[in-house]
């Protein structure tokens, strides 16, 4: 093929700086006449469900130890989405990307005056540097203008993952004086909800929002119970998560090998397996 028959690569910016060129690359997709239509039709919420998907695929690769350029990749496919966003509030007048990236500088700066700003460093532990964040942003709210029904649970969003939100409500909640005074008490409220639970499965009509009341709260304690230990319970599931996902696949592999079909074989082959892709896991620690 001849370069003259060669598709040519239209110019669509001027910029030299990637970051440049993506805000006008985006601006040139949703405003000029020959851009994008799907794009051109989104709005923030039609586009919330993606930027939640980047967000996690980020966090995947990340969780995978992908610290290449498939991370590089998933971290451009997030910004992105930022600045999908920014450019959508552009063309409604409300702001833009540089005034999105002002907001966080000018929020940085004043969640660390000892290090951006001219206060002086007296913080020496991890818990003065967290009341002085914690004072911090309480000066913030405050000039926001606080509500006579303000809680210090406000700023925890309702659109959080339940059990990163739990983990949240709770640590906020910690931080007031509402805290377990030792681990004992939090273990025996865990086994008072099993029981309750139990209670409502083998009850004689088991009501099933009665049901999955009583498993919320035995959620919510076990959330934590992770919170009290300083263990991340989103974290926590999404590596069990992986770890039966690939003893699941080994136990699926094994079986095709044999000649077997999951949905057929006997319980015991299936089990067998599954020990062996413990034990393999076990071998590589």
């Amino acid at each position: 093929m001849s370069s003259s028959s060669k598709a040519k690569k239209r110019k669509v910016t001027e910029a030299t700086k990637p970051i440049d060129r993506l805000l006008d690359i985006m601006s040139h997709l949703r405003t000029h006449p020959e851009g994008c239509a799907w794009t051109q039709e989104q709005t923030h919420k039609s586009l919330t469900p993606y930027l939640i998907e980047e967000a996690y695929e980020t966090a995947d690769m990340i969780d995978q130890g992908k610290y290449d350029e498939t991370l590089r990749d998933e971290l451009g496919d997030l910004l992105l989405q930022i600045v999908f966003h920014a450019e959508i509030a552009r063309e409604r007048k409300s702001f833009n990307f540089d005034d999105v990236a002002q907001a966080i500088v000018d929020k940085l700066e004043r969640r660390y005056p000892t290090i951006l700003g001219d206060e002086p460093n007296t913080l020496k532990t991890p818990a003065e540097i967290d009341r002085r964040w914690e004072e911090i942003k309480a000066e913030e709210r405050k000039k926001k203008g606080v509500r006579d029904d303000s809680s210090i649970l406000d700023e925890i969003s309702h659109a959080l993952p339940a059990l990163i939100r739990s983990a949240k409500l709770k640590g906020r909640a910690a931080k007031s004086g509402w805290e377990w005074p030792d681990v004992e008490m939090l273990l025996d409220k865990i086994t008072e909800e099993v029981g309750e639970l139990r209670h409502e499965i083998e009850a004689k009509k088991p009501d099933k929002e009665k049901i999955a009341a009583e498993f919320g709260d035995l959620m919510f304690m076990l959330v934590d119970f992770a919170r009290w230990h300083g263990i991340d319970a989103e974290d926590a599931l999404r590596i069990t998560n992986n770890r039966f996902e690939r003893r699941f696949r080994y136990m699926e592999q094994g079986l095709k090998k044999l000649g077997k079909d999951i949905k057929t074989s006997a319980r015991a082959q299936r089990i067998a397996l599954w020990d062996e892709a413990k034990k393999l896991e076990k071998k590589k620690k």
